[in-house]
């Protein structure tokens, strides 16, 4: 199918804006044409990955810490190109792999007893972080720029590679995006233009299965980002790649639960969108949720308090209850969020055998240096940091497997989980206790979750408790 195009975009394809423009048009209009698209649309926000620059094409350091992206950005970077100079367009980054004024601070990610980063590795992060930044991109490096440097509107459209920012985008500020490639976003940013397709399509975003949220997840969740993170899983788990439309939520929720809530669901969705009824732009109701009448013969699926619960023990993969570090930030903390750490961990002292990692980002990182919430998690024996995620260099490095890691995200749990190592999934005050114990006690209900997850799980174990929990409702 050809496109039909805009004449500066007929410009762009022909070269008459650069080389740079017309590489990147090119990659537009083919992609365009595979996935059916009948027009380009303007973007007004551009997610992408952080990247380094400079290692040596060949070497291990290059083939563990290049992913791809660079490969695509590079021959922008050779032609001299720099990021559109449209005003209304705003190209962000990802995350990446270490804070690049931290390289010599210990117990962090990048450097502790487990993996050392490179001074070369270090120095092409710190060198790809200025490249961008000198090429006209906003080096936010952080998966939750929505909440403090990049603030897209309702109704307009972006490209979002990471998969909770694309899912926070659609579900609560109503722009439009689908969870893009990590090839097609940089042509974006090069074009400020990007294909009409999947979720930009208004008529592909239309709710297709009902959630209806018993009483009891209203008077029984609690203000804890995993709570809503197991809500989230819960949803996800039985979406089977339909948009989901979710009924009964609380009359207000905090922006750490709706961050938790849509970054959760997303990975386990083909499609980065949850219709909150009452709460999603377009969607104050069922109906308009459902593009104006709800089908006869759509599934309902009922939620209750007890498919949040049976979350918690599914997402459990170690068999011992001793915890070698404890992780907070996936997605990338919010102030809020830090200032619940805070205050639950003040006063108190990280066990000598655990590492307590908080992750945020850059403008909340300061906030809290500021107002003293950064001084009370160091003080307590953790370490804060911002512009990168443990799951980056987890990605990339062989820490091994003969370690336990205790979150609060099931993002998280999903990165870990595919890489080997015993994950326990937990609240807020278990993971708190965990540091300060070096053990992982279950607090957060009254019974504990030993059935599914306890100290011998076994695939076979949880597969028999999904079943006998899922049949129940």
């Amino acid at each position: 199918m050809k496109m039909k195009l805009t004449k500066y975009e007929q410009e762009m394809l022909k070269g008459t804006h650069g080389e740079a423009k017309k590489l990147a048009m090119e990659g537009l209009v083919a992609f365009g044409e595979a996935v059916e698209a009948k027009e380009m649309v303007k973007v007004s926000f551009i997610h992408y990955i952080g990247c380094q620059k400079g290692l040596p094409k060949g070497s291990k350091e290059y083939q563990q810490f290049e992913w791809g992206q660079g490969l695509v950005l590079e021959p922008f970077w050779n032609m001299g190109a720099k990021a559109t100079k449209d005003p209304n367009v705003v190209c962000s980054c990802d995350p990446y792999v270490a804070q690049v004024d931290a390289y010599e601070k210990e117990g962090m990610p990048w450097n502790n007893k487990y993996f050392k980063m490179s001074p070369r590795v270090f120095k092409a992060v710190k060198d790809g972080y200025k490249h961008l930044q000198d090429t006209g991109w906003l080096p936010t490096y952080s998966c939750t720029p929505h909440f403090n440097s990049a603030f897209p509107i309702h109704g307009e459209y972006a490209a979002s590679c990471e998969s909770s920012c694309a899912c926070y985008l659609n579900s609560v500020l109503g722009v439009k995006t689908n969870r893009e490639s990590a090839i097609i976003a940089p042509y974006a940013t090069i074009t400020g233009c990007i294909p009409k397709y999947g979720m930009l399509l208004d008529e592909n975003r239309v709710a297709k299965v009902i959630y209806e949220l018993d009483d009891d997840i209203k008077e029984n969740i609690v203000d804890d980002p995993a709570d809503w993170a197991a809500l989230g899983g819960a949803i996800a788990k039985r979406a089977n790649n339909r948009i989901p439309a979710v009924l009964n939520l609380p009359p207000r929720m905090m922006p750490s639960a709706l961050k938790a809530l849509t970054a959760c669901a997303s990975p386990g969705m083909n499609d980065p969108l949850l219709h909150l009824i009452g709460k999603t732009p377009g969607s104050p109701t069922l109906e308009a949720a459902f593009g104006g009448k709800v089908p006869k013969g759509v599934e309902r699926i009922h939620l209750t308090f007890a498919d949040v619960k049976a979350m918690y023990a599914e997402l459990r993969t170690a068999k011992t209850d001793k915890v070698d570090i404890v992780h907070f930030g996936c997605p990338l903390l919010i102030y809020e969020e830090i200032q619940q750490i805070a205050r639950a961990i003040k006063g108190k002292k990280v066990h000598k055998d655990v590492m307590l990692w908080v992750q945020t980002d850059t403008p909340s990182y300061f906030m809290a240096k500021h107002y003293g919430d950064a001084k009370i998690i160091e003080d307590a024996g953790g370490k804060i940091y911002h512009q990168t995620c443990w799951g980056m260099n987890a990605l990339s490095v062989d820490w091994g497997s003969d370690f336990t890691v205790a979150t609060n995200s099931f993002k998280q749990f999903k990165i870990f989980g595919g890489l080997g190592h015993k994950v326990i999934y937990g609240s807020l005050n278990e993971l708190i206790n965990a540091a300060v114990t070096g053990k992982y006690t279950s607090t957060r209900f009254n019974e504990p979750l030993q059935y599914a997850a306890g100290l011998n799980p076994g695939i076979e174990d949880i597969e028999e408790f999904k079943g006998h929990t899922w049949a129940q409702h």
